[in-house]
């Protein structure tokens, strides 16, 4: 007799971990520049027309997208797996997966919005 363990959703879950690694890595590299930014502005190194002309780059806006998309994934994904993991009823789980889902991407959308629309 041969027992089988329901695998769920996630199978082995490696997909997951790697996205989650790649996206923890990339924030690693990224979240650091705003609390620069922050220090400089605070600090007085920074006035507000320095400020702007930074945020105003291409590069700038290019590390901000950068920072939105690893920010989204590494919270979906942990987020999902924690679902995954303690909410039992297939259609709760779903509902919640989907819910979080379109909640996180219309967050992410209307960042990146702000984020290439500032400065003209």
């Amino acid at each position: 007799m041969v027992i089988r363990k329901d695998t769920g959703t996630a199978h082995n879950g490696l997909s997951d971990w790697y996205w989650q690694r790649l996206s923890a890595v990339l924030l690693l590299v990224t979240l650091p520049l705003p609390f620069l930014l922050l220090w400089g502005v605070y600090s007085g190194a920074l006035n507000q027309f320095a400020l702007l002309d930074l945020l105003d780059h291409f590069l700038s806006r290019l590390f901000h997208t950068l920072l939105i998309i690893a920010i989204v994934v590494h919270a979906y994904i942990g987020l999902k797996t924690i679902l995954e993991d303690y909410v039992h009823p297939p259609m709760l789980r779903v509902l919640l997966i989907g819910t979080m889902l379109v909640a996180m991407a219309t967050a992410g959308i209307w960042w990146l919005a702000l984020v290439w629309a500032w400065g003209g």
